[in-house]
């Protein structure tokens, strides 16, 4: 049987060809003296071979490890050969555990056929140019920052994808987004900081070896076809929007009705499926938003306290009933971020990461942020988004999480409640998104990332958008932060609100004409002058833009130059 089960092997070995025959011979040789390399402190530890099994029908091997200086570290390592429609896939899994708390950092050091030997490297770049180098004298080639121990590389990755180029053969490697990742040559490196360890019983990465990926739509495309695999698309009908309004129960609550009584008489019913507007402020208080916990279900009635007056389900789902007849695409306020409210009854200061963020008068008793670390503060989320999806998903097309940025890469908790942080939200967003999808197919789930340059607030937003079905975020439109978006949602879209819409309409046009976004509208906020507020020669400047934008899907691409900002004349 086992001279049969080689000889079935060599066929599949003679029989594939480039790429795809090295990652065979490099599943059945014994590593050919590659093996992890563990750093734990200052140190590095002797790893010994436990276990290799070689599963030739099935393509896969599997090897465990030890450490001679720590005998409670273990490592798994699963790798395996598979297809998909373009190319070739070795795919490694890697797993490690330990029964004791780890009092150093440690770092691995994983090895990595393709990135031993390259002429070209190409990029995602966070900052949605398309980078590439050749010389790789120092070592390293591009990194990642997310979870961990996050290392700022002169090539900063958008997500942890590497394009490669050896004579003629063009590959990549990528691992999961959830940790950071440095790309050096000949591994891939990440580090588990002392102050959280192994946070999880079975810590888990995947890396990915593959062929045939020419640039950089086919090396997107991989990514999206392994490492998310398990992460669909976003809806085809928000590649379509080409004006998007946000309304935060302006001028007490009539905003929403006269703006889609001004906006009929402007854009015909035909282009009125292009035209999303989203329903904020539509709750009670910010961290509770109507979600009772103890029942499950949303109040049927609430005192709003933007605005001042009660409000119910009744009411709300009017207000949609309303846009949706018109034929507009309505979306819904999700939450602010993981912000909250101290004034709150049954505050559990555990709960508590850091004070501070939004404070409008939604919130009571001041803001302060909630830890993800926290299982009841994932818990709260997943139960409020059923219960909110139950009411609403039927009738509306969207949710916007707003805020996600305030989790930032390689926040690490608190004393009491350490943690991944930016891992969790990563997993939680990934989670509610699956949680829509599975409660009303074709409904959109978005973050709001603000991912910038690093001279604010959001420049180290890990890109949460990846787990999602786009990004709506809140960065007043600013041209500068565009091209951060791009990478992380090539396949869906970036949009972002303008509460200075009339202000600040020029920066509305960049967008348009820079990076094709949508229009962009607003009531209840900032300018706080929503379409039917617009004087007609306003109003004729916002439709002329429409009318130019509507023309185009959204497809995003990266870049080999920033457009330099410009006003139209």
């Amino acid at each position: 049987m086992r001279t049969r089960q080689l000889f079935f092997f060599l066929m599949i070995f003679s029989a594939a060809s480039g790429r795809t025959q090295n990652f065979y011979a490099q599943l059945a040789e014994k590593q050919g003296g590659r093996i992890p390399q563990i750093k734990y402190g200052d140190r590095f530890l002797t790893l010994v071979q436990k276990f290799s099994n070689l599963d030739l029908p099935a393509n896969e091997r599997i090897e465990k490890y030890e450490a001679v200086e720590l005998p409670a570290l273990k490592i798994r390592v699963v790798s395996k050969v598979y297809h998909v429609v373009e190319g070739p896939v070795l795919q490694h899994d890697v797993e490690l555990s330990s029964s004791r708390r780890m009092t150093e950092d440690l770092t691995v050091f994983f090895p990595v056929g393709l990135l031993e030997q390259c002429d070209r490297a190409t990029f995602p770049l966070k900052n949605g140019l398309i980078g590439s180098r050749t010389d790789f004298t120092d070592g390293s080639m591009a990194g990642y920052r997310c979870a961990g121990r996050p290392e700022k590389h002169e090539y900063d990755l958008a997500l942890p994808l590497v394009l490669l180029e050896r004579a003629d053969v063009k590959s990549a490697v990528m691992t999961d987004p959830f940790f950071s990742a440095q790309f050096d040559c000949g591994a891939v490196r990440w580090t588990y900081p002392k102050e959280v360890g192994f946070e999880d019983a079975v810590e888990k990465r995947t890396i990915i070896e593959t062929g045939h990926v020419s640039d950089m739509d086919s090396g997107m495309s991989r990514y999206y076809q392994t490492i998310l695999k398990e992460v669909p698309p976003g809806p085809e009908w928000i590649k379509d929007i080409a004006m998007i309004g946000y309304d935060y129960m302006s001028d007490q609550g009539r905003g929403w009705y006269a703006d889609i009584d001004t906006l009929v008489k402007w854009i015909s019913e035909s282009d009125r499926h292009k035209v999303a507007l989203c329903l904020h402020g539509w709750y009670d208080i910010v961290g509770r938003y109507c979600y009772n916990e103890q029942t499950g279900r949303l109040d049927e009635t609430w005192i709003n306290r933007i605005r001042g007056m009660e409000l119910s389900l009744a009411d709300i789902h009017h207000r949609i009933t309303y846009a949706r007849d018109k034929g507009f695409v309505v979306l819904m306020y999700f939450a602010d971020g993981l912000l909250s409210s101290k004034g709150l009854p049954g505050l559990n200061p555990a709960q508590i990461l850091e004070e501070g963020g939004w404070n409008g008068p939604d919130v009571i008793g001041g803001p302060y942020k909630r830890n993800p670390a926290c299982p009841e503060v994932a818990g709260f989320y997943k139960n409020y988004a059923r219960a909110l999806f139950a009411e609403f998903a039927p009738e509306v097309s969207g949710f916007v999480w707003d805020e996600t940025f305030y989790i930032q890469a390689g926040m690490l908790g608190t004393r009491e409640r350490p943690g991944y942080l930016d891992r969790a939200h990563m997993r939680l967003i990934k989670e509610i998104a699956s949680i829509l999808h599975t409660m009303a197919p074709g409904r959109a789930f978005f973050t709001s990332d603000d991912i910038s340059d690093g001279t604010n607030a959001t420049g180290q937003v890990p890109p949460y958008a990846l787990l999602a079905d786009g990004c709506y975020q809140d960065s007043g439109s600013l041209p500068s932060y565009w091209s951060y978006g791009l990478f992380p949602n090539y396949r869906n879209m970036i949009w972002s609100c303008n509460w200075q819409a009339l202000t600040h309409f020029k920066y509305t046009v960049f967008g348009v004409y820079a990076y094709r976004t949508p229009v962009v509208i607003t009531n209840g906020w900032g300018d706080d002058r929503g379409f039917s507020e617009m004087t007609k020669e306003e109003k004729a400047d916002f439709i002329r833009l429409f009318n130019y934008r509507k023309q185009f899907r959204t497809s995003l691409k990266g870049l080999t130059v920033l457009p330099p900002y410009f006003e139209l004349k």
